[in-house]
This record gives C-alpha cells, sequence and structure tokens, in this order.
C-alpha cells in the first residue's frame, strides 16, 4: 500500500490561512498608526510624465509603439481613477481593484526603442501619470534570459513587471494576505489584457521567469517584496496568439520544510514557488472534463473598442445589491467575456489552462433554477451541483458579508491543491491565484458593462464554502466574485 505523500508547502499554508468564525471573532483589531504607505516614495530627480491619462481624448492610434500609447496602458491599468479627501488623508483609488483599498501591487516597466523615453526600468508612479528612472539601459538580454527566451519578450518593446509588496496587505490580512495580493495583481494585469487591444496592442502575461534573477535586477527585498508576474506588450500584426505558446514550467514540492511562526508565512511560500532554471512538467498535469454540461450559456459576446477603456475608468466596487434578477443572457454574456473559447483572441485571459475550475452559485438569475452548478469554459455549458437557494449559506461563507446573500450569483474558483502542485509545484499556487484575478477583473468589466454591479470577495470561511460548493476539503477556494443589480 503506498504511503500518501506529505503536504506540500502550499497546501500547509492555504490550512494555515484558513477563516474560521472563531479566527474571525479573535482578530485583535487594526493598528492604523502602523498601517504602510500605500506608494513607495521616488527620490530620484527624473521622471518622464506621460501622456494618455485621464484628461486624454484622443481617438487610438496605431503604427509602432510610442509614449501616448505607453501611457494610455499604464493609466487603464493601475491609474488613479478618483481622489477623495478625507480628514488627515487622501484616498487614491485605482482603475484596478484591491482588497481593503490596500493597493499591494507595485507596477513597473521595462522599456526599450520607444521615442521620448530613455532605454531602461522605470516604476509607474501613478500620483502624477509618470515614469520613476529606476536605472538606464538595455535591460532586453537580461529579461529574455530570466524569461527562458519567451518569445514574446524579443517582439516587444515594453515588459510590465507586477510585484507585490506584502506587508500593505498583511497590516490587515496577516498571512493571508499573500492570496490578496496575488488576486490584486491578477486584477492589475487583467485590465491591461482588456485596455491592450483598444489601441493595438497584446499584452502577454508570461507567469513563469528566473524570480532571483528579476529580483536582482530589480534590487527587490525578498521579505518584503517579490516579483508576480511579468507581460509582454506587443504590437498589433505580430503573431500574437503563436507568441502565447511558451511552455509551463515547474518548481521543486516542498513537503519537508518545517512551518514557519505566524506572520512569517508570505516570504516562506512566495520563495517556495520560485524558478531558477526551466524544470519541465513531468506530472500529469489535471485535465478538464470533455463532456459538456446539460445547460447551454447564451455566449453573445461583449465587442472591444473605447467602451471598454471608458468602462475601466469608471469602475467601482459594488457595495450594495439591490433586488432583483439577472436574466440568464445576462450570466451567459459575461462569463463568454469572462472565459474566452480556444483559439479566440482574448485567451491571452489564461495563464495556465485547466487548473482552475469554476462554479457558479445561482440565487437570482431567470430562466435558471437557483442552485449550484459546474461551469466548463470549453463548452460554455453548466452542470447541476444541488438545486434551492444558496442566499443563506453563501452569506454566512462570505464572512456575513451582504453582498454574498444579495448577489444575483457568484462565480467562485477552486482548484484540486495536491493534484496541481503534483504537477506544477509550488509555483502552481502562485499562478492559480494570479489566474482568478485576471478572470475575476474580465467578470467585473463584463458585469459593468451590462449595467450590473460586482464586487470581488477574497475572506470567506474556506470550509464552508467546500461545503457548498462539494469539493474536497483538500481543494483550495481561491476567489469569489459576486455579481448583482446595483442598488
Amino acid at each position: 500500500m503506498a504511503i500518501p505523500a506529505a503536504p506540500s508547502l502550499s497546501e500547509r499554508y492555504q490550512d494555515a490561512t484558513k477563516y474560521s468564525p472563531s479566527s474571525v471573532q479573535g482578530h485583535p483589531g487594526l493598528d492604523f498608526s502602523a498601517q504602510p504607505p500605500p506608494f513607495k516614495e521616488w527620490h530620484q530627480a527624473r521622471r518622464v510624465v506621460l501622456a494618455g491619462g485621464p484628461t486624454d481624448d484622443s481617438p487610438p492610434s496605431a503604427g509602432p509603439m510610442d509614449a501616448m500609447r505607453l501611457g494610455r496602458l499604464l493609466y487603464h491599468a493601475y491609474g488613479v481613477t478618483l481622489v477623495r479627501e478625507f480628514p488627515g488623508m487622501s484616498m487614491h483609488y485605482r482603475a484596478a481593484p484591491s482588497a481593503g483599498g490596500l493597493y499591494p501591487t507595485e507596477l513597473y516597466v521595462a522599456v526599450h526603442g520607444i521615442d521620448g523615453i530613455p532605454d531602461g526600468i522605470f516604476a509607474y508612479d501613478a500620483r502624477d501619470h509618470s515614469l520613476v528612472v529606476c536605472w538606464e539601459g538595455d535591460f532586453w538580454a537580461d529579461l529574455s534570459a530570466c524569461t527562458f527566451e519567451h518569445p514574446a519578450v524579443a517582439k516587444a518593446r515594453v515588459v510590465l513587471i507586477g510585484t507585490g509588496v506584502y506587508q500593505r496587505s498583511a497590516w490587515r490580512y496577516g498571512d493571508r494576505a499573500y492570496r490578496r495580493v496575488l488576486l490584486d495583481t491578477g486584477h492589475v494585469f487583467g485590465n491591461a489584457v482588456l485596455a491592450a487591444p483598444q489601441d493595438g496592442l497584446h499584452v502577454v502575461p508570461i507567469p513563469y521567469f528566473v524570480d532571483d534573477g528579476i529580483a536582482g535586477l530589480m534590487l527587490l527585498d525578498a521579505e518584503n517584496e517579490g516579483a508576480l508576474l511579468l507581460a509582454a506588450v506587443v504590437e498589433a500584426g505580430d503573431d500574437a496568439p503563436a507568441l502565447r505558446e511558451a511552455p509551463a514550467y515547474a518548481s521543486p514540492i516542498d513537503r519537508e520544510s518545517h512551518d514557519p511562526d505566524d506572520g512569517a508565512w508570505i516570504p516562506l511560500v512566495h520563495g517556495a514557488g520560485n524558478i531558477a532554471r526551466p524544470m519541465p512538467v513531468e506530472a500529469e498535469a489535471p485535465q478538464p472534463e470533455v463532456a459538456p454540461g446539460e445547460i447551454a450559456l447564451p455566449d453573445d459576446p461583449l465587442a472591444g473598442g473605447r467602451a471598454v477603456l471608458s468602462a475601466i475608468r469608471r469602475r467601482r466596487s459594488t457595495r450594495v445589491f439591490a433586488a432583483g434578477d439577472i436574466p440568464i443572457e445576462g450570466l451567459g454574456r459575461i462569463l463568454a467575456h469572462a472565459y474566452p473559447r480556444p483559439g479566440s483572441p482574448d485567451t491571452d485571459a489564461y495563464l495556465l489552462r485547466d487548473v482552475l475550475q469554476t462554479h457558479i452559485v445561482v440565487a437570482g438569475v431567470s430562466g435558471l433554477r437557483s442552485g449550484v452548478y459546474r461551469f466548463d469554459e470549453r463548452t460554455h455549458t453548466l452542470t447541476t451541483v444541488q438545486t434551492g437557494s444558496p442566499r443563506d449559506a453563501l452569506h454566512r461563507s462570505c464572512l456575513w458579508q451582504e453582498l454574498g446573500r444579495d448577489a444575483a450569483f457568484g462565480v467562485l474558483h477552486t482548484l484540486d491543491l495536491p493534484k496541481a502542485v503534483a504537477a506544477y509545484g509550488e509555483r502552481v499556487y502562485r499562478t492559480a491565484h494570479l489566474e482568478a484575478g485576471l478572470i475575476g477583473q474580465r467578470l467585473n468589466m463584463a458585469a459593468l458593462r451590462l449595467g450590473y454591479g460586482a464586487s470581488g470577495i477574497g475572506g470567506f470561511f474556506d470550509e464552508f464554502l467546500n461545503a457548498l460548493l462539494m469539493v474536497p476539503q483538500t481543494h483550495a477556494v481561491a476567489y469569489v466574485t459576486t455579481i448583482g443589480v446595483p442598488e
């Protein structure tokens, strides 16, 4: 009889950061005097102030990548879209949503060959929509080597580098903050993927890279900040689909290290997913179910164009849902936008196919019985898991947040964590949560464009949701997106 393998570090981290009623009620409260600032302070004198910001009303341009198009892309990925003054502070709301409004993601930009911007690596400062010079020089050979000679990097003039400043979220969410940081970074890159085609660009996310190489290039302090996701920006006319066809790489599996003390999980679990050299995926990867579900959903896609950029600029997370159902056509179109079919030009949404499982919890969709369903994005169909109103269960599972109780439906992402780690190593925890954030942002924007409200929820009782979805407790719940009629 085979002896079961010891849990991986990702599995132990997931268990250690699960919420329970007792852990939530025992929270000591927040020390606002210890809250980290939401922005890095850059003291370099050299800045490149960008066009393409909040007051830009110029039509999308064509031709070679230029500073205007870069500015427009950065603004719609992570720019400041609203400033509100409160006693003693200013709140800068960004184009991408963030748990608790803490904005732990930092966005850096590597540039070469763009008129008006010197070759180099820059930090994007959203407060004045500028690039802060970190250092100048042509770093493309280093980036190419760190991304295992990714074909999109060879074609690009811009590479986006997303990092997470852990303490901005850990101040409030403790060790569970790493989950939030990953989701928030996925939101930022989700915006970039959506905004780029409106300017004749494609954003190609790159989840696999030499972590120490990127961290060294960026001079990151590994205890406080980690590189999470890269993306090459390529111009229309390049063979974007082929540029996305890069292999997935595995990282080692840590089944032997000791669990750290509370407060020390984040750099450990992030470091466990690091890749030093390309390791082929040797274990059997999770495979999708082939049979379509019994309920086919409408899949009329949303059009692109300027409406995408307008929706990003006016996006706000919904705080309260009103009574009212969403028609099944609305559900179908939202899911069609979030999950482009294979072969679609929008398949940039995927970092790693067939790892995340999608569940639809339906409470108020006209034309569809209330209940829990599995969604197959390849066939755009639903399979019934159980019927009956899930409102009370979702309300309780989402820490008694009214959004869970009043939503017309929720989209929940899970993954079979032991199986995924066996296939891809510890890195899969990071990649899956980034992907959940990417897809979550596509859900948000589709709902907004159809006149509905949406709000992501990263705080939930994990085991309650496993029970509601009828999946084993070894499966990790990554994200909940609630969608309904805005009040």
